[in-house]
């Protein structure tokens, strides 16, 4: 399980590039407790918001142990 001061690690830290941080950024994201709180069908009707990046996101917190959780969290 991820310690939730990990959860305040910006995306740099945890190795995220600089075209995911920088659309991060247009979506108001910038940490994974960020979008560990994020509703996806608010994020979805973002006009930043593509499915390159969200599949980027995916990706992030399936590395971080968080992809199950973020599932929920979206029931």
């Amino acid at each position: 399980m991820v310690e939730e001061a990990n959860l305040m690690c910006s995306f740099s830290r945890l190795g995220a590039d600089k075209l995911f941080i920088q659309q991060a950024a247009c979506l108001g994201l910038y940490n994974l407790n960020d979008i560990m709180n994020v509703k996806l069908s608010k994020l979805k009707k973002h006009k930043d918001f593509t499915f390159t990046w969200y599949a980027s996101m995916l990706n992030l917190l399936k590395e971080q142990g968080l992809l199950r959780r973020f599932q929920e969290n979206q029931l």
